[in-house]
């Protein structure tokens, strides 16, 4: 009886070993065949320059108002931008929001948009610099005789000349002798560029003085005209100003002299 209780003994401790045996065999062959599934295939991915804020419309484009992001290759805009400097110094002609891929449908150069605020005077925020000046965008009115005869168009560079016929005794109390009411003419702005026109009205950038001392002339009936520069001419031109006595010298142009009736006799 005891031979036979041994044998079942030394039975079931084999039987034991060899479902271990098993168990162990085959948690290597599942780990070995999960461990040789291929991992899924990265998904292909492309820069996109995106808006790092709200970008507003008429806006020039800074540093601080993008950032890059990788999108999918499929899901990329086609006209998405990928790198910022393609983007920096242009003008927005809608508004960009937050995350939005910028285009270059949203963008020009700026000579078929505008901004008020040009680049140079704007920190990398794209706020205003501290010591920029308080630009804004304005209009003038200048009839195409008085503006290089209509041909003046968007981008280009003007001076401004102002023509009056000037009175000394209407703006001081106290006049010289040889002061007298005459026409007065003076280059009054250099350099003016073109932001915009609609007819004879030019859109033009300036500073808040500017445009006040612009708007009062213009409404005291002074006459503007337009002296279109040629291309990278920056030169000054440091004028004085012209009128009667001045001209007249100038061109040696005769001046009339009552003829002397004979004395009586």
């Amino acid at each position: 009886m005891q031979d036979g209780s041994k044998r079942r003994a030394r039975l079931v401790l084999i039987v034991g070993v060899l479902l271990a045996v098993f168990a162990g065999v085959g948690t290597f062959v599942y780990a070995s065949g999960a461990g040789g599934v291929q991992a899924a295939p990265a998904i292909p991915t492309t820069p996109v320059v995106v808006a790092a804020r709200e970008i507003p419309a008429k806006t020039t484009i800074t540093q601080g108002d993008l950032k890059v992001v990788e999108f999918n290759l499929d899901s990329k805009p086609g006209a998405a931008l990928a790198k910022q400097e393609d983007a920096i110094g242009k003008v927005t002609t809608t508004p960009i929001s937050v995350g939005e891929p910028v285009l270059l449908s949203k963008l020009n150069d700026g000579k078929t948009g505008f901004v008020v605020m040009p680049l140079d005077a704007l920190g990398p925020d794209g706020a205003p610099k501290a010591d920029a000046p308080f630009f804004r965008a304005f209009s003038v009115t200048v009839p195409d005789a008085d503006a290089v005869g209509g041909n003046v168009v968007p981008g280009d560079i003007v001076d401004l000349m102002i023509t009056l016929n000037f009175d000394p005794t209407k703006f001081y109390d106290r006049t010289r002798p040889t002061q007298t009411a005459d026409t007065s003419t003076k280059i009054v702005l250099e350099k003016v560029v073109i932001l915009a026109r609609v007819g004879a009205v030019y859109t033009i950038r300036g500073n808040t003085d500017t445009a006040e001392r612009l708007a009062y002339l213009q409404g005291a009936g002074v006459k503007l005209s337009m002296l279109l520069r040629a291309p990278k001419d920056e030169r000054a031109a440091n004028t004085g100003g012209q009128t009667g006595p001045g001209v007249i010298a100038e061109y040696k142009i005769k001046v009339p002299e009552k003829v002397l009736a004979p004395a009586p006799r």
